[in-house]
């Protein structure tokens, strides 16, 4: 029986795809992910399965055509930070999957903020509440992933309240494409500030 390849295809533009991501949709017969995703492959003339949050249905989908097909789940970023491959594992089992890794979107800020992460705690707000300000004193520093309820703003608001006012932050937005946006400066800054729903934020005490 064949496996399913779970692939991270980096953090957005369609450059920050490894090779060994594009060989194993070349060798696909059906192609999983959200339409963003499907969508930077269309010239392979895939079959192809867009999900959404029903994620019942992936696995459904997935049982039912392993056996005939070379499935690839693409997934955005890396498989391994908080991603698919927990739940895919969980329910098919660890050698029902094959992982390719790729560029989370933590790699890529730092990247352009030119600095390490080693020393940071790299967290999701994704569906979950964290307690911000323990997790803050407790380390360098935090990088987040937001969702439409945890948004920067509402971040902000909450490191207010906790005294964090003066820490630097940094939000990044469509990270690797044309549009890109990368905003820093001091927590309070961001009360009011209007981003999409799906960001990245780093916060720390490192403004220069």
């Amino acid at each position: 029986m064949n496996t399913v390849k779970i692939v991270g295809i980096g953090p957005g533009h369609k450059d920050y795809i490894l090779p060994i991501a594009y060989k194993a949709v070349e060798q696909a017969d059906l192609l999983i992910g959200a339409q963003r995703h499907l969508e930077i492959f269309t010239d392979y003339r895939k079959e192809t399965y867009c999900y959404s949050n029903h994620l019942e249905d992936l696995v459904h989908t997935l049982e039912t055509s392993m056996a005939t097909k070379k499935i690839v789940v693409l997934v955005s970023g890396d498989p391994g930070f908080y991603s698919l491959i927990d739940f895919i594992k969980d329910r098919m089992g660890k050698d029902a999957i094959e992982v390719v890794p790729g560029i989370s979107s933590f790699q890529y800020l730092f990247s352009q903020l030119k600095q390490s992460y080693k020393a940071y705690l790299l967290l999701s707000l994704h569906g979950r509440n964290l307690d911000i300000g323990k997790h803050l004193r407790g380390s360098k520093g935090l990088f987040l992933l937001t969702d439409r309820k945890h948004s920067p703003s509402q971040i902000a608001k909450e490191l207010m309240t906790l005294g964090f006012e003066d820490y630097r932050m940094v939000v990044g937005e469509n990270l690797s494409y044309n549009n890109q946006r990368i905003e820093v400066g001091r927590v309070q800054t961001f009360v009011d500030a209007v981003f999409s729903n799906l960001c990245v934020v780093v916060i720390d005490n490192e403004l220069e």
